[in-house]
């Protein structure tokens, strides 16, 4: 297999909607750069490659509920202990005009076409933030306006190893996942837009790849982070939403947004009944809620839609099909309609993201979004401070951007040498050269059962530890995977990546003892939210073999 070596100012990991935004963020300031994407095209990669259909904002529209401290009360109220505020100051407050301009220029604008934003509230909003628009073309426009911008395009690179020297990340290295041909990208900064993890979790629908977001985001770059030093926070949560009964497709926030409410088999609207602000309750209050529901044998349970006035149906059943085509073909062919009757609903499969959507989870950043060791950066979903819509591609720019900056004042570090990407070659490569083991979807599916069964909405500590040593007896078999093509070698370091989520998730629960955001960290040995003890973050950093976790508390205002 061939090794070919590449040099350039800033080397964006991942094509989604944060690193394109990266790309040309940093192109903007006159760096040259290189996108790394693991899929085929940068064009339909990532959470939203088949569209999307709604971005937070606030727009300063004259009322008090649409200024940055509404939003920013709205981020201390919803995600107390997640995030600091001043970070998201930097990285989404101060990008976000920029951002809502540039969608415009690249062709794809949040306004209808009247000229118009189409506005709903969801998810404890305090008002209607949520901008609906049609982001069906998105990827694409995103995609040819990076190319245009002269940022080069790797696709179908998996990248599996962080180059670093001297404790700071000069580059990266993986393989084609068609040919095996070994890349080194040697970088003056390195940017993480990779993503949460996903298939980490047993699925509802029996499908591993049948997922509420992307099934590719495997947790790779959080865990290249991790190895080169970096810290992680926000890895105790695991996040779920609602979703149609055995479709694995966005919706919520339409649903919600356009007045749809929650009902139990009993026909009562249980979110009226237990949350003052109803069916618009953060996400985590209506998991925890219909999973109270279904567990108490009220299931199964629906989103009623019937009441919705002849116009809002219908702008809700074309918002649905931004989001994903086939939804709306999905209800066509079981003969349901959301106008004349409830539609079965579902809680989806956990994952590894952040626990709201305006507080991530993944590698450490700070207001500038850069990570804890130099020449790192991170945004998106991959990130601690920088998720979703919104914060993908206003802190995705904004990453962009801090990493041209300092690549634009270093030098080139010297290229490892043969010998040194030899070896790292010969580690990720290995599954493709045993003549015996076991096929990587055997122990994946080992992991999820694991995670399901122990560290799911419901925890204990002799649950999580249980389930860290049953990961860590199944670990060792990592290294008896055998895989017959370079596409099941991509897949077989996926599940070396969720076997070390799942550990360092496991270690940060079991290091917060209390609840927060439940059911996403719910201790049920600690039940209560102990704000004087663990209004922060669990920091996790790699210590040898080891996770080490530290505490950093989070200061506000209202304290």
């Amino acid at each position: 297999m061939k090794i070919r070596e590449f040099s350039i100012d800033v080397l964006v990991l991942g094509g989604g909607l944060a690193g394109t935004n990266a790309a040309m963020g940093a192109a903007d300031m006159g760096a040259d750069v290189i996108v790394v994407e693991k899929g085929s095209n940068i064009d339909r990669s990532g959470d939203i490659g088949g569209g999307v259909d709604h971005f937070l904002a606030y727009l300063n529209t004259g009322p008090e509920w649409d200024t940055e401290d509404s939003f920013l009360d709205y981020v201390d109220k919803v995600g107390r202990g997640t995030t600091h505020l001043s970070y998201l100051e930097s990285l989404y407050c101060a990008e976000l005009q920029p951002a809502i301009e540039r969608m415009a220029k690249i062709g794809n604008p949040l306004t209808q076409p009247d000229g118009t934003f189409y506005r709903t509230a969801s998810m404890g909003q305090p008002g209607p933030y949520f901008i609906n628009f049609n982001g069906k073309l998105l990827k694409p426009k995103l995609g040819a306006a990076v190319r245009q911008s002269g940022c080069k395009v790797f696709n179908r690179i998996m990248t599996v190893d962080l180059l670093t020297k001297e404790g700071r990340v000069v580059g990266a290295m993986g393989f084609q996942n068609r040919t095996g041909d070994v890349f080194v990208f040697n970088a003056k900064t390195t940017i993480i837009a990779t993503g949460n993890t996903n298939r980490l979790y047993e699925n509802p629908r029996l499908n591993p790849f049948n997922t509420w977001l992307c099934p590719y985001n495997t947790g790779d770059g959080q865990m290249m982070s991790f190895n080169a030093g970096a810290a992680l926070t926000n890895m105790e949560y695991m996040r779920m939403t609602v979703l149609p009964k055995g479709f694995s497709a966005p919706g919520f926030n339409a649903l919600v947004g356009m007045g749809g409410r929650f009902m139990n088999s009993l026909g009562d609207y249980y979110m009226e009944e237990n949350h003052p602000l109803g069916n618009k309750a953060p996400r985590y209050d209506v998991v925890f809620n219909t999973l109270y529901e279904v567990r108490n044998g009220r299931g199964p349970v629906y989103i009623d839609c019937r009441h919705l006035k002849e116009e809002d149906m219908a702008h809700l059943k074309t918002t649905l099909g931004y989001d994903k085509d086939t939804l709306p073909d999905y209800f066509e062919q079981r003969g349901e309609d959301l106008a004349k009757e409830p539609v079965e609903v579902m809680v989806s499969e956990g994952m590894q993201a952040g626990p709201t959507e305006v507080t991530g989870s993944g590698v450490k950043i700070d207001g500038e979004g850069a990570a804890t060791i130099d020449g790192l950066f991170a945004c998106g979903d991959s990130a601690d401070h920088n998720r979703c819509v919104h914060g993908a591609i206003t802190g995705g720019y904004k990453a962009g951007k801090s990493a041209a900056i300092s690549a634009l004042n270093e030098r080139f570090a010297d290229a490892p040498s043969k010998a040194t990407i030899s070896e790292m070659a010969d580690r990720f490569l290995a599954p493709l050269y045993r003549e015996t083991g076991y096929p990587y979807e055997q122990i994946e599916g080992t992991i999820r059962k694991i995670m399901a069964e122990h560290v799911g909405p419901m925890r204990t500590e002799m649950g999580l530890k249980s389930g860290l040593k049953k990961l860590e007896r199944l670990e060792p078999s990592l290294d008896e995977i055998k895989v017959e093509d370079k596409h099941d070698l991509m897949r077989a370091n996926e599940t070396r990546n969720l076997m070390s989520v799942g550990k360092i998730m496991i270690n940060a629960a079991l290091y917060r003892t209390e609840s927060r955001n439940k059911p996403y960290h719910y201790r049920l040995d600690y039940p209560e939210t102990n704000d004087e003890e663990w209004c922060g973050l669990v920091v996790v950093r790699k210590n040898g073999d080891n996770v080490n976790c530290s505490f950093e508390p989070v200061v506000y205002k209202s304290n």
